[in-house]
Parts: structure tokens; sequence; C-alpha cells
């Protein structure tokens, strides 16, 4: 969990620096080593804000995936197998088999020590956990799979409700929907930073309820 927490603190400051990059260009005029000058037009500064989707998006999605992968290292390092897991990831586990294209020969290999201990990771493919569709409530579905709580201080996180608003943002991005300029022209900067505090408040608290999860192995 050390290094989930490391990437998040990193994740983190981008964003950060990102937000001060945008309020220091925002109406200036740079220059360069050559003297050259650059004015800094509201079409660039609409496009900067559009790409905080991403970034932001970035950061959920990958601190998921590695949150729930650790729930499943520490199955694996507790020698645990598939009869000592919550009846919720059983069933979760045999729908991953049918559903993500895992062949008879994958699921032989990688249960090859033993087919109750390894038929969670055998199962398991990270990548296909959320693929670019997070919201509370695909949050909310795994923490029942995996026994972790999905509360969190609904003052600071708003209960990760803006997360749908990140996930569609991102989406239209990624997709050709919208474009940067466009995304970026609903907020103010001051509106974005308020969405990133709230986002990641949600985050760090659903991670602690996650180490919590692994710590007291309510994935049992």
């Amino acid at each position: 969990m050390d290094d989930l927490l490391d990437d998040l603190g990193n994740r983190e400051k981008e964003i950060e620096e990102y937000f001060k990059l945008i309020n220091f260009v925002e109406g200036e005029t740079l220059s360069n080593s050559n003297g050259e000058q650059f004015d800094v037009s509201p079409l660039l500064i609409k496009t900067l804000k559009g790409t905080v989707f991403l970034l932001l998006y970035n950061l959920i999605e990958s601190t998921m995936r590695e949150a729930i992968s650790a729930i499943h290292d520490s199955i694996s390092s507790s020698n645990q197998g598939y009869d000592d897991v919550r009846t919720e990831l059983q069933k979760e586990l045999w729908r991953r088999a049918r559903n993500n294209n895992i062949t008879l020969d994958d699921i032989v290999s990688e249960t090859a020590g033993g087919v109750s201990i390894n038929f969670h990771i055998a199962t398991f493919n990270a990548k296909n956990l959320f693929s670019g569709n997070i919201t509370r409530a695909e949050i909310k579905k795994i923490a029942k799979i995996y026994g972790f709580t999905e509360r969190t201080d609904a003052r600071k996180t708003a209960k990760g409700e803006r997360l749908e608003e990140v996930k569609n943002n991102r989406n239209d991005l990624a997709h050709g929907n919208k474009t940067f300029s466009g995304v970026g022209s609903v907020n103010t900067i001051s509106e974005l930073e308020d969405l990133y505090s709230t986002i990641i408040h949600y985050i760090y608290e659903i991670v602690d309820n996650i180490m919590d999860c692994v710590d007291n192995k309510k994935y049992q």
C-alpha cells in the first residue's frame, strides 16, 4: 500500500502544479530566452482547464485499480483462496472468468499451484476493472464485492457524486465528442480547484477504507 500512496501523492502533485501554471499564465504575456513574446489567449486557458478532467480521471482510475490490486495481493500473501473469500467476491471471480475472455489454458496455467489458492489471480486483470467508467455507483458496487465501506465524510467528499462529472468529461474528450476548450469553458479555475479538492478527499477516504479492508481481511 505504500507504493499506492506514493503514486497517489505524485499524481496529486501533478494536478496541483498544473493549477499553479494555469493561474500563473492567465491573462499574461510570456517571453522566451530570445525575447519573443506570446500572449496567453482565453482560448488557451479554456483548453488548459479542459485538460484538468483528464488529469483528475487519471488519478481516480489509477488509484482505484492499484487499491483493488492490493486486496488481491493480500489474499495471495495470506495464502488464502477461493473458499476463504466472501461470497460476493466468489461470484465476481466466476463472472470475470466468463466475461473477460480468459481461456481455459490461462486458468489452468495460473492455477497450477492449486486451484482454490490461485483462482482469484487467474481471473483478475486490473486493466479490465474500470475501463474509463469509474463513478460513485461503480465504487459502491466494487465495495460490496470486496467488503470495504464506501462511506466518506460528505462535507468534504460530496459522497463521491462528482466522479460522474469527471468521468463524463473525460470520456467526451477521449472520444472526441467535445473540444478541450469547450469543456474548459464551463468552469472557472476556482470551481475546478473546488472540484479537485472534493475528488482528492473522496479518493483518500476510499483508499483508507480499502486499507482497513486489507488490514482486517474484510474480503473474507
